[in-house]
């Protein structure tokens, strides 16, 4: 009898609640409140991220 094993990417129980340290360069570390997890998150925005009124009219 042959036996499978699938792997199967684990998924948090809860979700995240960060607690985001202050910003004092490019990235802050953040820390899950719950499970400890931690997590780097950027303090800016590319200009990418940003759209003009125009494109959010378009979109609407």
């Amino acid at each position: 009898m042959e036996t499978k094993l699938e792997l199967v990417k684990a998924q948090p129980d809860h979700a995240h609640r960060w607690l985001i340290e202050e910003a004092r360069g490019p990235q802050s570390r953040g820390t899950c409140r719950v499970c400890g997890t931690e997590k780097m998150f950027r303090n800016w925005l590319e200009d990418a991220d940003f759209i003009t009124n125009e494109e959010h009219r378009q979109a609407a």
